[in-house]
């Protein structure tokens, strides 16, 4: 059985990354793995514990033209979604909603400060 999600506009978004990164790769790139650091944290704060595997597993890393974040342990998927045996204890959906505004407002700020960076250069 496998789990999914789907963030609506997530295409969208994801091309306008991708636009945005090749303007201002080191900007964007910086902004998008400061925006996943807060969604890692959010998620530790909000991910239920029982040995704290998955808690401690949560990590940020940057990928091109971007960053992702998630759990790194078998079974992260069934604790956010559950299981016929067990009920959805989501961690990952409400910390990337809890953040959405902060990530979009860290990205925005470090491509301006690439922006005006290049604009020294020049």
């Amino acid at each position: 059985m496998s789990y999914g999600a789907q963030l609506i506009g997530a295409r969208s978004l994801l091309g306008k990354l991708d636009k945005l990164a090749e303007q201002v790769p080191e900007g964007a790139a910086r902004g998008c793995l400061k925006g996943a650091m807060l969604i890692e944290g959010e998620a530790k704060l909000l991910a239920p514990v029982d040995t704290g595997a998955m808690r401690s597993s949560i990590a940020s890393e940057p990928i091109k033209n971007g960053a992702q974040v998630g759990p790194h342990t078998d079974y992260a998927a069934y604790v956010e979604f559950g299981t016929i045996n067990m009920n959805a204890q989501p961690y990952m959906t409400p910390a990337v909603e809890a953040k959405k505004d902060a990530v979009r407002r860290v990205v925005g700020e470090e491509v301006k400060v690439e922006i005006l960076r290049q604009r020294k250069q020049t």
